[in-house]
């Protein structure tokens, strides 16, 4: 038995295992909510909790607070909801190296009710389709140096409508730029 869900978009639900085939869940003795966001848990609370100016992240030559962090990761999230139409459940796509870009997009798109789907930057057009066919993906979140399997991907995927949103890389000011 499920428990009711945010997701608009029920693709991950629908897709999940026989039931029987689902691990147990032992959950008794902790006191969750019937509703967690690990975006906002990982964010938001602990600024809520007072630790806004410890660092959070660290890389690419800079430090960023829970206080910096949390602003970054609210704008992202609500550029994804109100300029791209990220609805909860939807699949997106995250493509980029470990770096503190990759970390905030991510934490957006867990704020914004996304299913993020992460590839690691040496899977190639074959392999990054078959993700991208696989998650029925139409929003992806590219570094701009690992475009260009995406691109291809454009070309040969029936989910060919994936439009993304580009990361520049960590040298420059430019932070997320929309292409289609």
């Amino acid at each position: 038995m499920y428990i009711q869900s945010a997701h608009a978009d029920t693709f991950a639900r629908d897709n999940l295992p026989p039931t029987d085939c689902q691990p147990e869940f032992l959950l008794a003795g902790y006191d969750y909510p019937q509703r967690l966001n690990a975006g906002v848990e990982l964010c938001d609370r602990l600024l809520d909790q007072g630790h806004g100016e410890r660092i959070a992240l660290a890389g690419n030559g800079r430090r960023r607070t829970y206080r910096e962090l949390t602003e970054w990761t609210n704008r992202l999230a609500h550029v994804l909801v109100d300029d791209l139409g990220v609805v909860p459940g939807q699949r997106v796509l995250i493509r980029s190296a470990n770096n503190p870009a990759m970390v905030a997009c991510w934490l957006a798109a867990t704020k914004a009710g996304a299913v993020v789907v992460n590839t690691m930057p040496m899977l190639r057009t074959k392999e990054l389709c078959q993700v991208i066919d696989k998650a029925e993906i139409s929003l992806a979140l590219c570094d701009t140096r690992l475009l260009d399997e995406l691109i291809d991907c454009q070309e040969l995927t029936p989910h060919s409508n994936v439009s993304s949103a580009l990361m520049a890389p960590p040298t420059t000011t430019q932070s997320l730029t929309v292409w289609r």
